[in-house]
């Protein structure tokens, strides 16, 4: 069923903030006060949580107002969001971002949302669709005066459904009111359903106001959101299992070598300065140590755990970021050992084992 996206969540903690998409799109919303922007990745990594960071809104603070959790984004206007379902047509579109504004903007938008007409026509839609989209438009600037965002994700499920499609009525950007901005979504090229790809990219072409980002799961800048991710998130565990190690060397007066360097430790400031911080609290419980370095090298064996395991968890998510994040949240949460994580089955298999839906 197509529909708009939650008003809110029950928290940010298992937000990502994705440096890869957020930035690029900053850049667009600062560039243009109308626009077109069109998002295409593959399926389960990351489009929809994107979506949902910039609409979903934290618990309000006392008397403040909810802040969107991408505040990076959010902040600087309102956005409403939509999920089409596959075979979603024109109607079915139109309905989900009516329910969505008036979920944002309350009883102003349910007056100013009126139902929309005039989809019937595929050549007078887009213009009817424009002139409806002008009027939310007009109702978010009377509201707090910022530009109106309005998401939809899963462009290409609703590409091909019931006429009017999507495609029929969606304007491009040379109808596009002024305040109001498209962020679209979609899976690449080669997932479209035949002919349908076409027909997009003929409505949404490159030209001012229009901007069309793809990425895959092999890109740098991808793969760095997820490796910060699990460093991230994984902290906690790897700090645990070194105290353990540490602890375990002065309780039973084992041979160490004192001090050291790694650049896996070099490279992140946090875990270094935090180990520092534990080595000095374990000898002040073991007098007879106090002043000597954090023993770098008996951790080692431990950071190249660590390693091994951010291999298996790509391999095992197939890189792809919902499968990614979810091992990397169980790890975090202790419902799946680190030693574990080799063994793990791929695809839906490894969907039930996760205890999601495929």
């Amino acid at each position: 069923m197509t529909a708009p996206f939650p008003a809110a969540l029950p928290g940010d903690a298992a937000y990502v903030s994705p440096t890869h998409l957020r930035t690029p799109f900053r850049s667009f919303l600062v560039s243009f006060d109308k626009g077109i922007y069109w998002l295409r990745m593959p399926q389960d990594t990351g489009k929809t949580q994107f979506i949902r960071g910039i609409v979903a809104k934290r618990p309000p603070k006392e008397d403040a107002a909810p802040e969107g959790i991408d505040s990076a984004i959010s902040s600087s206007l309102r956005a409403i969001a939509v999920e089409l379902a596959p075979g979603a047509g024109a109607q079915a579109l139109a309905g989900a971002v009516k329910a969505a504004f008036e979920a944002e903007f309350g009883p102003a938008g349910a007056a100013g949302a009126e139902a929309l007409s005039g989809l019937g026509d595929p050549e007078e839609a887009p213009a009817a669709f424009a002139t409806w989209l002008a009027r939310l438009g007009d109702v978010a600037r009377a509201t707090d005066g910022k530009r109106l965002l309005v998401c939809i994700d899963g462009l290409d499920a609703g590409a091909g459904g019931t006429a009017p499609s999507v495609l029929d009525v969606l304007p491009g950007i040379g109808q596009m009111p002024g305040g109001v901005l498209l962020l679209l979504t979609s899976r690449p090229k080669e997932a479209w359903p035949d002919g349908l790809f076409a027909q997009a990219e003929a409505k949404f072409a490159s030209g001012p106001a229009v901007a069309v980002q793809d990425v895959g799961v092999e890109d740098a800048p991808y793969v760095d959101t997820l490796r910060r991710l699990f460093q991230e998130r994984l902290r906690p565990v790897l700090r645990a299992r070194a105290i353990a190690i540490l602890h375990a060397l002065l309780e039973t007066r084992a041979t160490f070598e004192k001090g050291g360097r790694d650049p896996r430790l070099t490279g992140d400031a946090v875990l270094r300065d935090a180990l520092k911080d534990d080595w000095k609290k374990l000898t002040n419980k073991f007098p007879r140590y106090s002043g000597q370095l954090l023993p770098v090298a008996s951790l080692v064996p431990l950071l190249d755990q660590f390693d091994r395991l951010w291999v298996d968890v790509m391999d095992r998510g197939e890189r792809k970021f919902r499968y990614v994040h979810l091992i990397i949240q169980r790890i975090a949460d202790g419902t799946l050992p680190v030693e574990d994580v080799a063994g793990l089955p791929r695809g839906a298999d490894l969907a039930a084992r996760l205890g999601v839906p495929a």
